[in-house]
């Protein structure tokens, strides 16, 4: 069977983004009420139309939507060709075992077909999803992020070499097809992942299946270095501002390379967008950044605090102008201590260029090559 992302009319999609909204109370912060399964979204073919990010007419629990189909499709009757592997660091309840705090921050869903060589990766934020046998979704309290790309077979298989070693995912609900030989990356990503890795970082870029650019930045426990200030920032050779879930010390804004900084979105209103949610940091679980300049957008699932170091785990990152737009309107930021946001933006703005040197972070790089 083709394996897609879905749109949500349930036509073949190239990628798509979602924006989950926290449970709220109506009049807070001046928000509109939510009960949390609301969401914003945004795909290619809206993007092609000129159209704008916007409420979905769908809640996650209403078992339609993007996210809802793009999952029933595999779920559903898959082909003896077809397999995934549901990976998350908060396993579904359903499952019945203890996490393993040592393998990687990571959550996201692998799909794909061994005949057609079709696949489609979802990264996204929510714990103890997904769960096939589940007839409820996990708590709709906080915000949480979504970013489903179709990709081909070989793409796939190089982001599943990579997670295996810079990531090392707890896997749970895996679909092994016979055509899948054992020796493959995919294969391997659902047998549990080596006990100690060397040290490291990886770098892929890549194209979607519908031709987009797409770079997939990972690092693992071994490496024991900040994602966001060490790598992230660096490797896109940008400042960045970066949402994410801060139960504790947070790094510095200062990336190691001395020049890019990382900023902490600390608040979040889509009022600009028109969808009228507003919530603070304290109730967002999601965990994505947006270049200061340049149009990139990452989607990942590992968050910006000290204790993270000690975990694996990743983003994808691609530049579209519109979600770039769309998502620095709606976050505000902490700008660091004896600055205001207009003064963190004007040094920014006044000490670097869009296209600065290359400079590369003291910690090792690795990139891959294109495929």
């Amino acid at each position: 069977m083709k394996i897609t992302a879905l749109d949500e009319s349930g036509a073949p999609a190239g990628w798509w983004f979602i924006y989950k909204v926290p449970k709220l109370n109506a009049g807070v912060s001046g928000s509109g009420s939510a009960r949390g399964c609301e969401y914003a979204y945004f795909d290619q073919t809206v993007d092609a139309a000129g159209k704008p990010i916007c409420k979905s007419d769908y809640d996650l629990d209403s078992g339609l939507g993007a996210l809802n189909k793009t999952l029933h499709s595999i779920f559903t009757n898959p082909d003896p060709t077809t397999g995934f592997v549901l990976y998350n660091d908060e396993v579904p309840t359903s499952v019945g075992s203890t996490d393993n705090g040592n393998l990687g921050h990571t959550k996201g869903v692998p799909a794909f077909d061994v005949a057609l060589g079709t696949v489609y990766w979802l990264l996204h934020s929510w714990p103890l999803f997904a769960d096939p046998n589940a007839t409820t979704e996990p708590t709709p309290i906080y915000g949480q992020t979504y970013l489903c790309i179709s990709m081909g077979l070989a793409a796939a298989q190089q982001i599943a070499a990579q997670m295996i070693r810079f990531q090392e995912p707890q896997t749970v609900f895996c679909r092994k097809p016979k055509a899948l030989a054992t020796t493959t990356a995919l294969a391997q990503l659902i047998q549990p992942p080596a006990s100690t890795q060397v040290a490291g970082t990886n770098v892929i870029d890549l194209k979607s299946a519908a031709g987009m650019d797409v770079t997939v930045i990972a690092k693992n426990r071994e490496w024991n270095g900040d994602f966001w200030n060490d790598l992230v920032g660096p490797a896109l050779k940008q400042d960045i501002d970066v949402e994410t879930w801060i139960r504790g010390p947070v790094p510095s804004v200062a990336d190691s390379d001395g020049i890019h900084k990382t900023f902490d979105i600390k608040y979040i209103n889509l009022g600009p967008l028109g969808i009228h949610f507003a919530w603070p940091e304290t109730q967002d679980h999601a965990k994505w950044a947006s270049t200061k300049l340049g149009g990139w957008v990452c989607v990942g699932d590992i968050n910006r605090m000290i204790s993270q170091c000690k975990r694996g785990g990743g983003i994808i990152a691609f530049k579209n102008n519109t979600l770039w737009i769309a998502l620095t309107k709606s976050a505000l930021l902490l700008a660091p201590p004896g600055h205001t946001r207009n003064d963190a933006d004007a040094m920014l703005q006044g000490t670097h260029a869009v296209d600065g040197p290359t400079v590369r972070s003291p910690c090792t790089i690795h990139r891959s090559a294109a495929l």
